[in-house]
C-alpha cells in the first residue's frame, strides 16, 4: 500500500490500470456489438457482413472521459513537480513500448504478441491516437507521437508549488 502513496508512481498505476479497464471494456463492447450483428441474421442477399460501426467511437469517447476522470480522482492534489516526474515515467514507457513494436515490425516482419500485451497498459491514452486517426484519416508513426506525451496533460490538475510550504514541510519532518 505505501507502493501507492509515493506521488512518483501515482501516474503510471493509474494510467496502467485504466489501461486495462479501456483494453477489457473494448472486448466487451466489440463481443456485444457482434452478438448484435449475427442476432440481426443475414441481409437482403443471405451473407452476413459483420463491421464494427459505431464501436470504436464509442470506445474512444468512454476512454476520454475515464482519462479525465480517473485523473481529477486520483492525480489531483499532487504537484506539478511530481506529476511532471510521475508523468515522465509513464512517457517513456510508452515510447519504449512504441520502439519495440517498430523494431519487432521491421527487424522480425510481424508484429509481437508480447508488445501487443504490454500495449494493454498504454491504453488509457489511446484515445489521443484514436482521435488524430479520425482527424487525419492515416495511421503512421509521426501521429503516434503526439499519444506518448498524453499523461502530461494530467498536469491541469496539479495544485501550485509553494516552496515555502514544501520548505516548511521538510523542516517538521526533521524535527
Amino acid at each position: 500500500m505505501e507502493f501507492w502513496k509515493k506521488p512518483l508512481w501515482r501516474v503510471p498505476v493509474v494510467l496502467g490500470g485504466l489501461g486495462l479497464l479501456c483494453r477489457l471494456l473494448s472486448f466487451i463492447l466489440s463481443f456485444a456489438w457482434g452478438r448484435i450483428q449475427i442476432a440481426r441474421g443475414p441481409g437482403s442477399d443471405g451473407s452476413v457482413v459483420l463491421t464494427t460501426g459505431y464501436v470504436g467511437e464509442i470506445v474512444t469517447v468512454i476512454m476520454f472521459l475515464l482519462f479525465w476522470l480517473v485523473g481529477w480522482r486520483f492525480v489531483r492534489g499532487l504537484t506539478r513537480r511530481e506529476i511532471f516526474r510521475s508523468a515522465s515515467i509513464m512517457v517513456l514507457v510508452n515510447a519504449a513500448l512504441l520502439a519495440a513494436e517498430q523494431i519487432s515490425q521491421h527487424v522480425f516482419g510481424t508484429y509481437s504478441m508480447t508488445v501487443y500485451h504490454l500495449y494493454a497498459l498504454a491504453d488509457g491514452k489511446s484515445w489521443v491516437d484514436q482521435l488524430l486517426f479520425r482527424l487525419t484519416g492515416t495511421v503512421s508513426l509521426p501521429m503516434a507521437i503526439p499519444g506518448l506525451f498524453a499523461p502530461y496533460l494530467y498536469l491541469v490538475f496539479a495544485k501550485k508549488d509553494d516552496p515555502l510550504s514544501e520548505t516548511s514541510e521538510r523542516i517538521k519532518r526533521e524535527e
